[in-house]
């Protein structure tokens, strides 16, 4: 699909027809396009577009450079944060005069975030580069989004983990429970690790934008670069705090379940020295000998069974004073 966006006088134009392509337009935005939708940018823009095969066999250290009057440059942008299968998609920015083409395979909020902000403010569309600016910008602010509600949801399960209603603080866990826990963590670890991804690629774009574009964009877009460049390291250290605290938390609650194990080991042990006593007593009353003075006793059986029990309460006893239950 093409989308076409247009500063006219009137405002703001957008259109999906491939053959509208003129000097007015200052983006193209190709999500997963046909070859006729690449083939009429390509000869229109005088650019090569690369091919969806092309674009992720680009290597780390080719993903940015000049052909020509065209700038490329390649980065991977999380998305799809909000279901249950986030992936870390590339898109392709090449910069041809005064227009901006975005190629992507895969949809992002980052976009329709920019276009709602274009209608808003029509300045920002006013060349490609501005629109470049606008969009990295919006991918930046969805990526603080993502880590702020992923470091959030860390928080609760933080809460749910080391939180308790007993005076030390501990509460019991079921197995769900914990099987939840880990599931939340897991995905807020791969959603982080994404973003850092993401943050990774930007901070290595910026520069390079800067410098591709020194002298032929205004103080304005050159200021938002530079502070791009800024928010993209804070937010990394950011988002290695957040995947720190994600490691931390599955680590605690690795912990809490062998705890939990160790507790059920634990009754089984006590269970078996508590009732090893009985059972040896019991057993050497049974035996068949001829010549045992207790079984001939009136009272024997009630000493067997006085002993049996006596054996198994004294053990736990002495197991509650040390504390081990």
């Amino acid at each position: 699909m093409i989308t076409l966006y247009g500063n006219s006088p009137d405002g703001l134009t957008i259109t999906s027809d491939a053959t509208q392509l003129t000097a007015d337009v200052v983006w193209v935005d190709l999500l997963k396009p046909s070859n006729s939708e690449e083939t009429v940018v390509e000869s229109t823009l005088k650019v090569d577009i690369p091919t969806r095969e092309e674009l992720y066999e680009i290597e780390a250290s080719s993903r940015f450079f000049k052909e020509g009057n065209a700038v490329f440059m390649t980065v991977n942008v999380i998305s799809n944060a909000d279901t249950a299968q986030p992936e870390s998609a590339a898109i392709t920015f090449v910069l041809v005069e005064q227009c901006l083409v975005t190629l992507r395979y895969s949809a992002s909020q980052a976009f329709n975030n920019l276009v709602y902000r274009l209608h808003r403010e029509p300045s920002v569309g006013a060349s490609g580069e501005s629109v470049l600016t606008g969009l990295l910008e919006a991918i930046v602010d969805r990526t603080a989004d993502i880590l702020e509600r992923a470091g959030t949801d860390l928080e609760a399960v933080s809460r749910e983990i080391f939180g308790g209603n007993s005076p030390a603080g501990a509460t019991k866990h079921t197995t769900n429970e914990l099987r939840d826990v880990l599931r939340r963590i897991g995905r807020n670890g791969d959603i982080t690790s994404k973003a850092r991804e993401s943050l990774m690629s930007l901070s290595r774009l910026l520069p390079f934008l800067a410098q591709a574009t020194q002298g032929k964009v205004t103080q304005a877009v050159s200021d938002v670069i530079n502070m791009l460049h800024r928010d993209t390291e804070s937010l990394s250290n950011h988002a290695s705090f957040v995947s720190d605290k994600a490691n931390f938390l599955l680590e605690a609650t690795l912990g809490t379940i062998n705890i939990e194990q160790n507790n059920t080991v634990r009754i089984f042990s006590v269970a078996a020295v508590v009732f090893l006593p009985p059972t040896l007593i019991a057993s050497l009353y049974g035996m068949n000998f001829q010549f045992m003075p207790e079984l001939q006793w009136k009272f024997g059986y009630a000493l067997a069974v006085g002993l049996m029990i006596a054996s198994a309460v004294m053990p736990y006893l002495y197991f509650k004073h040390r504390r081990w239950l």
